[in-house]
């Protein structure tokens, strides 16, 4: 399905906004689920245990993406 989404990362919102920048920059488009502003919304808080956020990409999207974060570790991994 073309409209299909899928999960790229989950953890904390600052990395979430971080890759979404890389994603933006290779015109891949996005969606970031911000978990604890959407409880707080909702009139309630609680513990996230996978993180506080998560990027989703479209499917047609998704290789493009994983390569990129996967660059993206692997830069981290050298410095």
């Amino acid at each position: 399905m073309e409209n299909e989404i899928k999960k790229v990362y989950t953890g904390s919102y600052m990395n979430a906004e971080f890759i979404s920048s890389v994603l933006e920059q290779n015109d891949i488009r996005f969606l970031i689920r911000n978990y604890q502003q959407e409880g707080l919304l909702a009139g309630w808080a609680a513990n996230v245990i996978k993180g506080d956020a998560a990027v989703y990409v479209f499917s047609e999207d998704y290789d493009k993406a994983m390569l990129l974060l996967d660059e993206i570790k692997e830069s981290e991994i050298e410095e």
